[in-house]
């Protein structure tokens, strides 16, 4: 039996039903000089909870006294409680900042000589101050990770034909350790569940049919798959493809008769356990693999194979009659940037007949228009010798910046669309019911979408009801969309969007109950005034009980590389949690990043620290200047990845930062060039037309590691041991040079993780370590790390 029924935080008034007909609710009870009383007689449970406020890492025990059998829990983990001398139950508590509730179950046996009083006592530790700890029974609290990384999230949505209804994709650490996920269709018109699965398994891929309401979804066990259909309108299931091994992507061909989907293949090992690398994409270990495509029709089963060859068919696509198919190739190309070719082909499903529609390789995306006339692709500002370029001439583009062309098959004839459009597009689709465009983009600290009418010529924004949406779902017929999305302060919901009236209406809130009594601080937008007379564009995340007349620590959080942050909530830097435990959070957007137009986007190029660096350090003094409550001697920073080299870049060029923490940062440009798998891939865009032998002076000088001796700020290194974008040798060269200058350091490594800590036991660890770190130098408390990481023992 658990410590408080439902796993739920307690309020005033809830109801709490029991055995038969009981029922009874969550009353608030004061204590008198022995504690709490059990009333009645006979045999009887009571429950008890009440919450512990920490503003630091702290220990402290709990003592209970009492004759009656207890059994209690800890931020819903259970306590240990051991027995002592006269009734009397203990254990100890750890409190990292925040609140958590603790909450015993007593039970009554009936006996005329029971106690059945309850005396409780916390009792602070020695890193304890005088208001520190603060019992009390409010619900109401700051966000922290678990509640973060375990709530109920949306991950994928599927629109029904004519937009009535929507499948979507759920999953929940429900108890905190595994996993689950199930799978809903609601009314899009009202939000009503219509069914539910949540059987074990773990359905992906959803897609309908494009006539009716028959839906279907993957299921994969080990190197096996199959899709499994059910008509909504018949009630019938049945099996597509059964017990496929190693099934990749896969689609309706429209009119519901057949299906196309991917084999993968994989090469056999070299028996002598030797590999010839061919060329820099080979030294991945995946590079080798292939897949085909086949195909499968309805009833019956009969199935043909339609690709083969020693290239795989990428980003496919299939005509609105059926009959042809759209797909890329691509191979290395060493002779000039991205080293990588991308063909378009086009496949006639009739005949098997191939047809050669372009070769570029900034073109990388490619949708058929209803008519199948004509062509969306997707590519860079280089695509088609410099079309979608809006640059002066002799400045190189950031070729990370999204455009889109229309490409008439029948004249062969390009025309760009997104050229003089700010946003850098994602992801799009061409829909079906209204015929326009609609595309995911990024726009400024924003991820919109907006839709372009071929025949007006113009954009338009989408409203979705999120800050950063993360899918549209589009409708074949009808006027009803769904979309998934999250703000700074909200996190991931779905909502119906009125395509004709451009309006969105809240349709399931998956996170509402687990978020039901977290207290956000304000986000707002700040532009920092920089020496150059540019305001750079930002965004401030204040603490759920900001009080401007405090003094605040800060924490400064920047990507730097070629996107900006956006406003979506969570994520793996959740700025919320850093708010929520007493710090203000300051979010730069440097030079480089797409969403700001093609000029700001081209800065990226070749910079590597030189304007960023800068930036961050002039936002970071206006923020000093501009605000009374910045407590200026404890001012920290974080990046990540790109934002990791900025980390230890900048800090060889300023001391104003107190503590500074690296994920995944690149110390050496040269060594990530060549020893990151995707280093040399990178570099055709952030590094064009520049290389080690050739332009020592930005290898070498936008290093860290070359000027580690100027590095007098403590620095925490984080790196996952398995990183194959940023290999760990990156801090193990800054750790080992500052280290031997005697410079305060610190390296954790993260054991089998790659470039994204992924696993969600890890994922705490790792968020701990950030905050343990934090609270070590910009509050000055290093309990926390000390406990995470004492000093070794038996060893030297």
């Amino acid at each position: 039996m658990p410590a408080v029924p439902g796993g739920a935080w307690p309020h005033a008034g809830d109801p709490l039903a029991g055995p038969g007909d009981q029922a009874s609710s969550w009353q608030t009870v004061r204590a008198d000089h022995g504690g709490f009383a059990l009333k009645g007689k006979g045999p009887r449970v009571a429950y008890y909870a009440f919450t512990l406020s920490s503003d630091r890492w702290q220990k402290a025990t709990l003592r209970v006294v009492t004759g009656m059998k207890v059994k209690g829990s800890f931020a819903f983990t259970d306590l240990d409680l051991k027995s002592g001398e006269q009734d009397t139950l203990t254990t100890e508590l750890t409190l990292p900042r925040g609140k958590y509730l603790v909450s015993l179950r007593a039970f009554a046996d009936g006996s005329e000589d029971e106690d059945t009083r309850v005396a409780l006592q916390v009792v602070p530790g020695e890193q304890a101050a005088d208001g520190s700890l603060v019992p009390g029974v409010s619900a109401e609290r700051a966000v922290e990770i678990h509640t973060v990384l375990d709530a109920p999230r949306v991950s994928d949505l599927e629109l029904s034909p004519d937009g009535s209804l929507v499948a979507i994709s759920l999953g929940e650490y429900g108890n905190g350790t595994d996993r689950e996920t199930w799978l809903e269709i609601r009314d899009t018109a009202d939000g009503r569940l219509v069914r539910y699965w949540r059987d074990g398994g773990s359905p992906s891929g959803l897609k309908w049919r494009d006539t009716g309401k028959c839906l279907a979804w993957q299921t994969t066990t080990g190197d096996k798959a199959t899709i499994r259909t059910f008509d909504l309108e018949t009630g019938e299931t049945a099996i597509l493809l059964a017990d496929v091994e190693h099934l990749g992507s896969w689609r309706w061909v429209p009119g519901g008769r057949s299906v196309i989907y991917e084999i993968a293949r994989h090469p056999e090992p070299d028996s002598r356990k030797v590999k010839r690398v061919a060329h820099p994409a080979d030294r991945q270990p995946w590079y080798r693999d292939r897949s085909d495509l086949y195909q499968t029709f309805l009833p019956g089963g009969m199935t043909r194979r339609l690709t083969a060859g020693p290239v795989s068919p990428e980003s496919w696509r299939i005509s609105d009659d059926g009959r042809r198919l759209l797909f890329f190739t691509s191979e290395a190309d060493y002779t000039q940037r991205p080293y990588m070719t991308s063909t378009l082909w086009l496949l006639d499903l009739g005949d098997l007949s191939l047809e050669k529609v372009l070769d570029d390789p900034w073109i990388g995306g490619a949708e058929f228009s209803p008519d199948a006339a004509i062509l969306c692709l997707s590519g860079s500002p280089s695509a088609f010798d410099g079309l979608g370029r809006d640059l002066p001439d002799g400045v190189q583009a950031n070729d990370y910046g999204g455009q889109l062309f229309l490409y008439d098959l029948k004249t062969g004839s390009p025309e760009p669309i997104t050229r003089d459009f700010q946003p850098a597009v994602g992801n799009f689709t061409w829909c079906r019911a209204d015929g326009m465009i609609y595309a995911k983009c990024t726009d400024t600290q924003y991820n919109r979408v907006f839709r372009f009418h071929p025949r007006h010529a113009g954009w338009e924004a989408v409203q979705t009801g999120s800050e950063s949406t993360d899918e549209i779902a589009l409708p074949r017929s009808g006027r009803l969309a769904a979309a998934r999305g999250s703000s700074v302060n909200r996190p991931n919901q779905v909502f119906a969007v009125d395509l004709k009236k451009n309006r969105a209406k809240l349709l399931r809130d998956p996170g509402a109950d687990r978020y039901r009594d977290i207290r956000f601080g304000k986000v707002e937008a700040w532009k920092a005034p920089l020496p150059s007379g540019e305001n750079l564009d930002g965004f401030i995340y204040y603490p759920p009980d900001f009080d401007p007349s405090q003094k605040y620590p800060v924490i400064v959080y920047y990507y730097g590389g070629t996107s900006p942050i956006t406003r979506d909530f969570g994520g793996r830097y959740p700025k919320n949690i850093w708010a929520g435990q007493g710090y203000v959070v300051y979010v730069p957007e440097p030079s480089g990043a797409i969403g700001y137009g093609q000029e700001f986007a081209a800065r990226h190029v070749n910079d590597w620290g030189k304007i960023t660096a800068g930036e961050v350090i002039d936002s970071t003094k206006a923020l000093l200047d501009e605000f009374g409550w910045v407590d200026r001697e404890h001012v920290g920073c974080i990046g990540a990845s790109y934002g990791g080299f900025l980390t230890e870049y900048l800090i060889t060029r300023t001391d104003i930062f107190a503590a500074a923490i690296s994920h995944a940062g690149i110390s050496d440009i040269t060594s990530y060039w060549g020893g990151g798998l995707w280093g040399y891939a990178y570099g055709a865009r952030a590094l064009a037309g520049t290389f080690p032998w050739s332009d020592r002076d930005l290898y070498v000088d936008q290093s860290a590691v070359y000027s580690a001796d100027k590095i007098n700020t403590p620095l925490l290194l984080l790196h996952g041991d398995s990183d194959v974008n940023v290999p760990p040798g990156e801090s193990d060269q800054l750790f080992t040079a500052l280290k031997l200058l005697g410079k305060d350091v610190e390296y954790v490594r993260l054991t089998g993780q790659d470039h994204h800590i992924l696993d969600h036991e890890q994922r705490m660890v790792w968020n701990d370590t950030i905050l343990a770190y934090f609270a070590r130098y910009l509050k000055e408390r290093p309990a926390w790390w000390d406990e995470m990481y004492p000093a070794p023992k038996g060893w030297r």
